[in-house]
């Protein structure tokens, strides 16, 4: 079975991701916000995955901070 991220995780690592590319220009910083960066719109989040492989490591400093 395949672990699936929260749309919750998808923006918390886009907001402390170095490698977060954003498609277009107006996300903001505020989780939740409607408009909050997230891996969905992240230009390096393809098919559901990270193509730098940098969502795992973002993720894994999270929980431990």
């Amino acid at each position: 079975m395949k672990n699936i991220a929260s749309s919750e995780q998808l923006m918390m690592v886009a907001v402390n991701c170095p490698g977060y590319v954003a498609t277009s220009n107006n996300f903001t910083n505020t989780v939740g916000a409607n408009n909050c960066k997230s891996c969905t719109n992240c230009s390096n989040w393809q098919n559901n995955k990270c193509t730098v492989n940098l969502f795992d490591s973002v993720l894994t400093d999270l929980d431990q901070g």
